[in-house]
């Protein structure tokens, strides 16, 4: 690893706080908003990266929102993997990491976030019981609002991911092409 992308792994590991406190200070707290912001810039990290910086993201943030939202350990983590794994098998059929764009993001968030939503009370509901986890429950206006605050993050997020894209943090071709699955 050279200097410039040891630098900028820690970057990517500082960057998820701001954005943490700025989700938390700007958007409002709502669950199907809540869940669009990070995971989302995991997703565009898991697609534009290496296998071991999109692993590094995809943990860090899960932890990160783990200890924000006071959720269960593993909850956000465990999905989070989850889906950088998906989204590693599914790279060879997604077009090249130069050329991923907001549409992309807006697929991705519109089936990201209800999942997402579903996995944090499901999660809750196995490690603290029905009564804890009963504000984590889905609500038929959280079910319409999840995969709606999915698209519009989604494709927001991915937007700015590529506005603020170092080069640095790619990998090799060779890295790149080896790792597709």
């Amino acid at each position: 690893m050279t200097a410039g992308r040891a630098w900028d792994a820690v970057w990517l590991t500082l960057f998820p706080l701001a954005l943490a406190g700025l989700g938390a200070a700007v958007l409002p707290q709502r669950p199907a908003v809540q869940a669009v912001f990070l995971p989302m810039w995991v997703c565009y990290w898991a697609l534009t990266r290496g296998p071991a910086l999109g692993a590094w993201v995809a943990l860090w943030c899960g932890v990160l929102l783990e200890t924000l939202w006071g959720i269960p350990p593993g909850g956000c983590a465990l999905f989070l993997l989850l889906a950088w794994r998906v989204l590693r098998l599914a790279r060879s059929r997604l077009p090249e990491p130069d050329a991923i764009a907001p549409l992309q993001g807006l697929l991705i968030g519109t089936a990201l976030a209800p999942l997402f939503c579903l996995w944090l009370w499901l999660h809750a509901m196995l490690w603290l019981g029905p009564m804890a986890a009963a504000g984590l429950a889905p609500t038929l206006p959280g079910l319409v609002a999840a995969p709606a605050m999915g698209a519009l993050g989604g494709g927001a997020v991915f937007a700015l991911a590529r506005a603020c894209d170092f080069r640095a943090l790619r990998p090799p071709q060779k890295e790149a092409a080896g790792d597709e699955g």
